[in-house]
């Protein structure tokens, strides 16, 4: 009796420790935390429920980014591992031709008679799209496109998979606790992108943040807690894997938009989304992240000439550039770190519709920062610009300039000009009192009256380099 305890015993421990696969699919998951960066890149913290495994099993783990980089994985809660492998071939005709190369294969045509021909070939390689096969004693090549020729492979794809997986297998743990995967991955990404609604009187907008998620990967992460790393970081090398993508979809997620103020991680921002998302394949989802009403802004025009030490007789017409600037303080409804990205500005016609009216990008900003934002040029707004006079000197030369600048609007307007110098320089005379001077640049604010012109007479000295 005893040696049939001892004996039954045996069996059992053979049986456990007889080697199995446990399959790991989306179902097992448990949480999902994906960190997206603004450069092709994302941190993905995914725990699956894992119960106690010997020595023996292997684990495959399925719903997997192809785009992982394999030696960022971390695995942890499943004993010490032993090795992990990443399965990026997928059933496909370039996997099944990489696959069986040195292998049997058939080809097969269609006869004159309607009959089926078949012939058992070596693929031996394929370059510039023609298989090269043996048969018989001869080598032939075939092209890979024929109309004539098809190729039928052997149902066995060990090595091929439906989907990218991870497996791996360790030392065995006895605890029930979730294994926890994490690694880095391309194909993940996020940009923000600003709507700025300007009102008629045009010093007042309303500001409001989207994220925008890109998930260029073949993978579903669903239900994700997001977070969103602002900031540059160096990138470890990574060799990049092509994948035939489609134009991603616009979705419009339901959250409403709310002021998200971000957390320090080192010396970069990062911002937490306020509710789960799920991320399909080859889609964009627009989340708001921020928002804020009847923020002040200033619009200006701006306007920029150089004065050169030489002789010039040409005329320049043109207009001066639109820019609003805006305050980011507590004060003006904002107050907080603003991530770089493209602004959208919209102003309502007289009919009230939105309209829009420029874009700019929009530059990382932190509190107590002003925002410009440049988005166009004026219509009604002309500068005629030339060189009224030129006269050497034994160290330089007289130059001045003038400017016709002309509001052809039925309002007053501010234009900021602003003339620079390539070499030492000092004015002589001019027709408005200088606001700020620096070495190379000089700058003034004028006010242009409605339906009228302004002459701006400029006289300076500048001085050969030494």
């Amino acid at each position: 009796m005893r040696n049939k305890i001892v004996l039954l015993s045996s069996l059992f421990l053979a049986q456990n420790l007889t080697a199995g696969t446990i399959a790991l699919s989306n179902e097992q998951q448990t949480d999902l935390s994906l960190t997206l960066y603004s450069s092709n890149l994302a941190l993905v913290q995914d725990s699956r429920i894992l119960g106690a495994i010997n020595e023996k099993d292997e684990i495959i783990v399925t719903g997997i980014s192809k785009q992982m980089h394999p030696q960022s994985l971390q695995i942890a809660n499943a004993g010490k591992i032993l090795a992990q492998t990443l399965n990026r071939d997928i059933v496909s005709y370039q996997g099944l031709i990489n696959e069986h190369i040195g292998k049997e294969i058939v080809l097969v045509k269609d006869g004159n008679n309607g009959e089926e021909i078949r012939q058992s070939v070596k693929l031996l390689n394929v370059t510039n799209n023609t298989a090269i096969v043996a048969l018989n004693s001869n080598i032939e090549t075939i092209p890979l496109q024929s109309n004539s020729w098809r190729f039928v492979f052997p149902n066995s794809t060990e090595n091929l998979r439906l989907k990218p997986s991870l497996t791996f297998k360790s030392e065995g743990k006895s605890t029930t606790n979730n294994v926890q995967l994490s690694y880095l991955t391309n194909g993940l990404e996020w940009r923000m992108d600003y709507v700025l609604v300007l009102n008629k009187n045009r010093d007042k907008l309303n500001f409001k943040g989207l994220a925008s998620l890109f998930n260029n990967t073949d993978t579903l992460f669903n239900n994700a807690k997001i977070k969103l790393l602002a900031g540059d970081i160096a990138q470890p090398r990574q060799q990049q894997y092509s994948l035939d993508t489609q134009a991603p979809a616009m979705l419009m997620a339901k959250s409403a938009a709310r002021e998200n103020a971000p957390s320090n991680i080192g010396d970069l921002k990062l911002y937490k989304l306020p509710n789960r998302a799920t991320l399909q394949p080859h889609q964009q989802t627009q989340i708001p992240l921020l928002q804020a009403e009847q923020v002040a802004a200033i619009t200006r025009y701006r306007h920029q000439f150089y004065v050169n030490p030489y002789l010039d007789n040409h005329e320049l017409k043109t207009s001066p550039s639109t820019y609003i600037s805006i305050e980011n303080k507590k004060d003006n409804k904002l107050g907080i770190s603003l991530p770089q990205g493209q602004a959208r500005v919209y102003t309502p016609d007289e009919n009230n519709e939105l309209q829009f009216i420029g874009a700019s990008q929009l530059r990382q900003s932190n509190e107590g920062d002003k925002i410009e934002l440049t988005t166009g040029k004026a219509f009604d707004i002309s500068i005629k610009q030339r060189q009224t006079n030129y006269e050497k000197t034994f160290d330089g030369a007289l130059v001045g300039m003038q400017l016709i600048i002309s509001n052809h609007s039925s309002t007053e307007k501010t234009l900021d000009l602003s003339a620079s110098f390539n070499n030492n320089w000092e004015i002589i005379s001019s027709t408005y009192p200088a606001n700020k001077k620096s070495s190379a640049n000089v700058e003034w604010n004028i006010k242009l009256r409605a339906n009228s012109s302004n002459v701006f007479n400029l006289k300076t000295r500048i001085k050969n380099r030494k």
